[in-house]
């Protein structure tokens, strides 16, 4: 298959796209799916990434399994998976993995995020750290919306978007009032 941006191997593209000091590798849109974030999870080059960019990639649950099972990139800061198939099972496996205790950004816009999805990300105890949560554009709907407002592991946030993801007004209201929530001081709703 022809990939619209990158016909190179992931193996050549990592030495290329990491940033010199090698906290920092942008591979969006490289469309490198599951098995290039296999490869990208096990390479011992990448041991003190801190920002790790996989804008449009075709990944799923099972590349974002191997990430969040790498024994090489555990302290991750930003993740950004904007525009990937994740859906809730992939959303689950990053709320229930240690490898993202160190994460300060988060970026799941466009993935298929339901309100299951929301509802593990609201209970993680991994991702207490989160200032920045972006979850536009997906279907967390208005019991995904309660679970983020009743969240009492996400206090940290700064920053929330939930625009697009079918959130009555009453649930905007109840997110827009949560104690939980209460350092947000950017929340996009609608």
């Amino acid at each position: 298959m022809s990939k619209p941006f990158n016909d190179e191997p992931v193996e050549q593209l990592i030495p290329k796209l990491l940033s010199k000091d090698g906290k920092s590798l942008d591979l969006r849109l490289k469309y490198i799916g599951d098995e290039g974030l296999k490869t990208v999870a096990g390479t011992e080059a990448l041991r003190g990434l801190e920002v790790l960019n996989l804008e449009r990639n075709d990944i799923g649950p099972e590349g974002m399994r191997a990430l969040a099972e790498s024994t090489v990139i555990t302290g991750l800061v930003e993740l950004h998976l904007e525009r990937n198939d994740l859906g809730d099972e992939g959303t689950r496996i990053i709320a229930e993995s240690s490898n993202f205790s160190n994460l300060k950004y988060l970026n799941l816009w466009k993935n298929k995020v339901g309100s299951e999805g929301a509802a593990a990300l609201s209970q993680s105890l991994y991702l207490s750290n989160l200032v920045r949560l972006d979850m536009a554009q997906n279907t967390i709907g208005d019991d995904g919306a309660r679970a983020l407002a009743e969240s009492l592991t996400l206090t940290d946030l700064k920053y929330l978007d939930v625009f697009g993801n079918g959130i009555s007004p009453e649930s905007q209201e109840l997110l827009k009032s949560s104690e939980g929530l209460g350092k947000v001081q950017d929340m996009i709703l609608a």
